[in-house]
This record gives C-alpha cells, structure tokens and sequence, in this order.
C-alpha cells in the first residue's frame, strides 16, 4: 500500500516512524524537511511538495497545527485527487473538520478525523487514545496502520464529533492544569510551602491532577512536549465553537485570554503549556 504522510513535528515523527516500519510504501513531507530526513533512514521517501505526497499516496495521514495548515495542504490534495482516504490526525475545529469533509466526499474522497489523546512519548509507546470520526468502511481500511500508534480507537460517529470532543477534553486538561497553578500561587503567597500544600490535596480525589501536573508545574527544566500556544489555540477553537451552536463558555474564554496573553506577550508559546505558571507568577 502507498501512503503519504504531511507533518512530522513532536507528534507527527513518531507515528511516521511506526508507519515507515511497516512492510507499506511511505513518502513524506514537511514544511522544515530536515524534520522529516531523518526518516529516510527507515526507507521513507522525503517528498519536496504536497503535490508530490498526494500523486505517490493511497491513503494520507495529516498531522499539523491548526485549521490554516489542514486547509492549505487539503486544498493541494483535493487537487490532485489521486487519494482514497485522508485521515486527520490534527487537533482542528469541528467547523474546519465539517467543511474538509464534505470537499472530500464531493471528490469521493473519504475523510477520517482521528485527533489523538496522548504526547510523543505515549505515541513512540503506541499507548494513545484514538477518537475516530468518519465512516466505519473507511476505518476499516486504516485501523491496522493506526494501531501501531492507538492502544484504543473509540468511534464516535460523524467526523465533527470526534474533532469537538477533542477540544473538550483538552479544555477539561488546561483548566485541571490552571487550577493547580492558581492554587499553588495562592498558598505560596500565605507562605504555605508547595510540597505541604500538594500533601493534603494528595489526600482528596484531588490527587490525580496533582501527581498529573505538579513536578512538571515546578520543575523549570521540563522539555517541551505540547507548546502553551498551541494550547491557546484549542482553547479559542473550543470558544469558537461554542459560539457556533450559540453555546456561552465563559471560563473557558477566560481560560483562552490567559494562555493567549501569555503566549504573546509573556512570549512564552514556543514553551511546555505547563509554563503558564511561571507566567502567572511573574504576574
């Protein structure tokens, strides 16, 4: 089997990587092609353009930033519409996901939207959580390939479902995320030590945000594994979202104006969202 694969940053390496060691023909492409070369080691072909992933490829797997990249490089597939199946891995608004899928179909196209819960390292492991969007026939033909990477698919019907589901369950993430923050910043402003604080909470249900968040909340030298702008940009995906269906968010909102600023101002996008709080403490 052909098959293309567009974006290869944190994410999209590793489950290029699992792709590439399988017995399939794989070209790939990114916009920094040395973020891709590498993978040439594993018998991936380093394409110079979409164009020329979507000509060699049967099925393509998307995995970039937000809604602009999904419809810039969909927009070249669609035009050379050698491609039987598209799966989108991206985290996109349900708006953007409704729109690619129906532009796929009216090519005879089949569009999946499979937005992945986990990180790099949970991808290189092949623990992630798959939600799947899209028709079962078209899963079908890709749910070997994505197993490589998905320990679980959970079909969800329609593909904008899958897409808002995301989105919510990062929400529930960066707000269980700002709240710790927020709380540590208060104590600390009593002079209540940290790791006294994070003792009690341990002791209520409170305990599985603390032992998600806080060594990474206080520990300065933490690696970037998902960039706080990024973060920014599902939270106003979500708001934006809301708003489509005439839906009031309004922690939510707040939540996206904090990250936003200090993704912008504070100039810290490029850092682990768990950087928030040491924007919030400069504050």
């Amino acid at each position: 089997m052909k098959i293309g694969f567009i974006g290869t940053g944190r994410m999209g390496f590793p489950m290029a990587l699992h792709l590439a060691k399988t017995s399939n023909e794989l070209i790939v492409w990114n916009r920094t092609v040395e973020k891709a070369r590498p993978l040439a080691e594993y018998g991936a072909r380093i394409a110079n353009s979409v164009k020329e992933v979507a000509e060699n490829s049967e099925i393509i797997f998307l995995m970039v930033s937000d809604d602009e990249a999904s419809r810039s490089i969909l927009r070249e597939i669609f035009s050379r519409a050698a491609t039987q199946v598209i799966v989108n891995h991206s985290t996109v608004s349900p708006l953007h996901t409704h729109e690619a899928y129906v532009s796929a179909r009216a090519l005879g196209i089949e569009y999946l939207a499979i937005p992945v819960m986990g990180n790099p390292a949970s991808v290189e492991r092949g623990e992630c959580l798959c939600l799947v969007g899209g028709s079962g026939n078209a899963f079908s033909r890709v749910s070997s390939l994505t197993g490589k990477y998905c320990k679980e698919h959970v079909y969800v019907g329609e593909p904008e479902r899958a897409s808002v589901i995301k989105l919510a369950l990062n929400t529930m993430y960066f707000m269980a995320l700002e709240s710790l923050a927020e709380a540590l910043l208060l104590v600390k402003s009593w002079n209540v030590e940290e790791k006294e604080f994070l003792d009690i909470a341990s002791k209520l249900w409170l305990k599985a945000i603390v032992d998600r968040y806080a060594q990474r909340l206080l520990d300065d030298s933490i690696q970037t594994s998902f960039q706080l702008g990024l973060a920014a940009k599902d939270l106003f995906y979500a708001v934006l979202s809301g708003f489509h269906k005439g839906q009031p968010l309004p922690v939510t909102s707040r939540l996206a104006e904090t990250f936003l600023e200090a993704s912008q101002i504070g100039k810290i996008g490029d850092k682990d969202y768990t950087k928030i709080y040491k924007f919030l403490k400069c504050k």
